[in-house]
């Protein structure tokens, strides 16, 4: 296994909906990678995916507004917790909480069902991904050395040839 394959791993865990750079970032510092590229490579890789979600979105709630004359309801207990996000702390809260509570793509979705503008949108969700990867980082690799010794810990990644 190659280092680029491990980091292609990364790439495409972190752009898989659910599964967020809150589980990804900490799965590739403990499989041995260098937290600061994890950190990058999971977060482009989220935020691929991000991008395509909150166009659709966008383009899906002005074509519901043109058939029905009204903005697209909140259905779901998830988007209902996001959706009182937004109403309380605007775009920025909904970005910073989004990826906890609900997930970026959820997040992203009712941000744009609110009527936030899509360069926004992404711009902000984009920052809230980058931030809750470096705090998953940073929480890996403080955990790990206050936790784990790890001169008895063999490195994953260097297990399987990596390098």
């Amino acid at each position: 296994m190659s280092l680029l394959i491990a980091y292609l791993a990364v790439f495409v865990l972190a752009a898989t909906p659910w599964l967020e750079v809150l589980l990804v970032v900490p799965a590739g510092i403990v499989a041995g990678l260098p937290a600061v590229p994890t950190v990058a490579v999971a977060t482009v890789g989220n935020v691929a995916t991000l991008i395509p979600v909150v166009y659709a979105g966008d383009r899906i709630r002005a074509w519901w507004r043109r058939r029905r004359g009204r903005d697209v309801p909140a259905t779901s207990a998830r988007s209902g917790r996001a959706a009182r996000v937004f109403d309380r702390y605007g775009l920025p809260g909904l970005a910073l909480l989004g990826p906890l509570l609900t997930g970026v793509h959820v997040a992203a979705l009712v941000g744009i069902a609110a009527g936030a503008p899509r360069r926004a949108s992404v711009v902000w969700l984009s920052a809230g991904v980058a931030v809750w990867a470096a705090i998953a980082a940073v929480a890996t690799v403080v955990g790990i050395d206050a936790f784990v010794d790890t001169e008895r810990v063999p490195d994953v990644v260097d297990g399987l040839g990596v390098g």
